[in-house]
């Protein structure tokens, strides 16, 4: 039986919670620059009556967050990308209780699994962008 190796068990921990922290933090400040920057979206956002447009650019925020999520976690815990796959599991569990329990009447059911369906892959795959990032610098 191979031992546990605490300090690679530290990092992947520090990766996946970095990477929550991260999507948190990227998803909250790009609503609240829509909010800001577009008056007709604020109008919606009361009520939740967003256009298609609206609801398209909640998801280019949600992809946006789950790429800089996954690449963050895997920089961080150097494990090719195994923190990333994990911290999309954990996103897509939290988004799920979400849509499924709080807000699914809020949104057309299309916008509920468009937003739901790419969240592990896209955060699981992310660590690729930051290998052809790297290699294109080098």
């Amino acid at each position: 039986m191979m031992p546990i190796n605490l300090s690679a068990c530290k990092k992947t921990l520090y990766g996946i919670l970095s990477g929550l922290i991260v999507y948190a933090i990227i998803g909250s400040f790009c609503l609240y620059l829509l909010l800001k920057c577009w008056p007709a979206y604020a109008i919606a956002a009361r009520d939740k009556s967003y256009s298609f447009e609206m609801l398209l650019s909640r998801l280019s925020i949600g992809i946006f967050a789950s790429i800089l999520a996954g690449i963050f976690a895997t920089k961080i815990s150097e494990d090719g990308g195994k923190s990333a796959c994990v911290l999309g599991v954990i996103v897509f569990c939290f988004a799920a209780y979400t849509h499924f329990f709080r807000v699914w009447a809020d949104y057309p059911i299309w916008y509920h699994f468009a937003y739901l369906l790419p969240i592990i892959p896209v955060t699981g795959l992310s660590h690729h962008f930051n290998r052809s990032a790297g290699k294109k610098l080098r």
